[in-house]
């Protein structure tokens, strides 16, 4: 309890410090954020998309840096440079809010000098200095959002899918477990690391050193400490959502347009107040990182009650960009609440719904086709003789027992098995049989072509000579995570509409595509705002919890690939068809933990 009491009065303690300094703490804060996110973030989108263009690379994904590598050596450099150069902007960027905070807590802030005091840091980084700081971030990700809030480091992050499928087998759920584990002591052993680089000229190697000595015994005293922090505004933000929420229900009786425009001004409030506490904790958590016991020269934690003249001046310009931000949300706010009129695609995943089936089998497209889904999505596979088959995995073990390939069987073969999952059974199907059920029941398909490299060299032939002429009167459409079968397609049969499997959201890709099915996690605002510019759409997969529903359509995509279509349905019911403004508002809050940009929380 007394270690509680302590962590206490140190959030009341750094609370009256940025008190004292509001002004230039959320000029600073803000401000930085504002940078990266209206120019430095745009420089490099354009400068990606430059490089990738000169040097005809479509896309970037794990799928291809092997051929981006051996095909494409300048543009492979030049991808390489600019991460380096993102490395440098983000070390510059930690080096800024660290020399401006305790140059602010001096009384003796001053733009130009931080801004010098950081360029001479870079330009003294080592070779060694570098390395040390990309391994540095990578062990830091896992709370960068908690001690290091930047949008530069928003896509570094690992795809919900591929933590799913981990967790399926327990020896991979243990590993994982183990390897963050390793990361988290790593991350709060070093957290000292960067701060002695910058403040105190340490070397790399010293204050690694250093920080592993003042981190002795004290992991768990900064690990509860985080945690009381993170609890302690937590409520606050907590009761403070509760309260806006309740006075918009409120607001909600009475008679239009008033409900609206008291929910519009209500959502600024929580936009402003949810960047004002985001601030505040970066503060306090970046307070952390600098241990009283080596920066005790520093009068870091002393301030006078005299406000100067330059005090008066930042607060004056703090207070027109927090009305300038607050503009901006208003205006984005009439848009959010007043245009939400058309609902994203309600697509089926392997055509089941919470398990109502086996997955790609007639039975479960049966059922599922009863709650009129726009799209059910489905995968098949090339069989041995050349005919397709309606199948997932690479192998029919996991299905039907059979440790075989879909290659390996002929689709007479192929079709005799029976697959057994969530409880039913069922026979594996051809593509025709699937086809034709869904044309008889007019229901659309989202066709994912499967791909191996036993596949016949004109499977792409095969498959447009058979089904073309049924995708196009039936308005089936396509898609694959093989590149070379969007690009086929679309040049052997341009009206057939195609869209490109992304797993991760490097950058936005160059293709003729129609739309990306990208996987949710890593999909942001800014991809969707670039695919609407060049007119493609963008389906999300796969969508299953409420948190991810919510964060989805708040994002405005044109279509949902979910395994619950029936709670997806729930959910579409609630965000359009005329909800209340409180809801949502609510349906917002629960998207903010997901983004740490500006644009998610004061909608800049």
């Amino acid at each position: 309890m007394q270690q509680i009491r302590s962590d206490l009065q140190f959030i009341d303690h750094y609370i009256n410090v940025f008190k004292r300094s509001w002004g230039s703490y959320l000029f600073f804060f803000l401000g930085i954020n504002l940078f990266i996110e209206a120019i430095i973030i745009p420089i490099f989108t354009f400068l990606t998309s430059w490089i990738l263009k000169l040097s005809h690379i479509p896309y970037v994904s794990y799928t291809n840096i092997l051929e981006i590598i051996t095909h494409h050596p300048v543009g492979s450099l030049a991808l390489i440079l600019e991460l380096v150069l993102i490395v440098g902007v983000i070390f510059f960027q930690f080096t800024f809010l660290l020399t401006g905070i305790t140059n602010i807590s001096r009384d003796n802030f001053s733009l130009k000098e931080v801004w010098f005091a950081s360029w001479r840091r870079l330009i003294q980084l080592r070779p060694t200095s570098v390395l040390f700081f990309i391994g540095y971030f990578i062990l830091i990700i896992p709370f960068a959002n908690l001690i290091f809030k930047t949008p530069l480091l928003n896509k570094a992050k690992i795809p919900a899918f591929i933590i799913d499928f981990l967790l399926t087998k327990w020896q991979f759920a243990l590993l994982l477990a183990i390897a963050y584990l390793i990361i988290f002591y790593l991350g709060l052993r070093l957290l000292y690391t960067l701060p002695l680089m910058i403040i105190q000229n340490y070397h790399t190697r010293e204050a690694v050193s250093k920080s592993f000595s003042l981190t002795r015994h004290q992991n768990l005293a900064n690990l509860r400490r985080m945690l009381v922090i993170s609890i302690y505004f937590g409520i606050i933000s907590a009761v403070g959502y509760l309260l806006i929420i309740f006075l918009q229900a409120g607001f909600d009786k009475f008679p239009k347009p008033f409900d609206l425009i008291m929910a519009i001004i209500m959502l600024a409030i929580i936009q402003i107040f949810s960047t004002f506490i985001a601030t505040l904790v970066s503060f306090l958590l970046l307070q952390m990182t600098l241990p009283t016991e080596v920066f005790k020269g520093h009068p870091t934690f002393y301030h006078t009650n005299r406000i100067n003249q330059r005090k008066k001046k930042i607060r004056v310009t703090t207070i027109v960009l927090i009305s300038f931000i607050a503009l901006l949300s208003l205006t984005n706010n009439y848009f959010y609440l007043h245009n939400n009129d058309t609902p994203p695609l309600r697509i089926s995943h392997r055509g089941v719904d919470d398990g109502n089936g086996v997955q790609n089998t007639i039975p479960a497209m049966a059922a599922t086709i009863k709650e009129h889904p726009d799209f059910i999505e489905m995968d098949i596979h090339e069989t041995k003789d050349h005919q397709f088959v309606v199948m997932h995995d690479e192998n029919l073990k996991n299905l039907t027992g059979v440790n075989k390939a879909p290659y390996q069987l002929t689709l007479a073969q192929i079709t005799k098995l029976i697959a057994h999952e969530n409880g039913h059974s069922a026979h594996v199907v051809s593509f025709d049989d699937y086809l034709a059920y869904a044309n008889k029941h007019h229901q659309k398909l989202l066709i994912e072509i499967k791909t191996t490299p036993h596949d016949s060299k004109n499977m792409i032939d095969i498959f447009l000579k058979k089904y073309q002429k049924d995708i196009l009167k039936y308005h089936h459409e396509v898609h694959s995570l093989d590149y070379n079968v969007v690009r086929q397609i679309k040049f052997k049969a341009p009206e057939v509409f195609v869209s490109y499997i992304l797993p991760y959201n490097f950058t936005y890709p160059q293709t003729p595509a129609n739309a990306y099915s990208i996987e949710q996690s890593t999909l942001t605002d800014s991809f969707i705002i670039e695919a609407l510019f060049n007119q493609q759409k963008v389906y999300a997969w796969t969508v299953n919890t409420d948190s991810e529903m919510n964060r989805v359509l708040w994002l405005n995509t044109d279509g949902i690939i979910t395994d619950n279509l029936s709670s997806l349905d729930g959910k579409i019911t609630d965000f359009y068809d005329d909800p209340s403004y409180a809801n949502m508002i609510f349906n917002y809050i629960t998207v903010i933990p997901y983004n740490n940009s500006m644009t998610s929380e004061a909608s800049v």
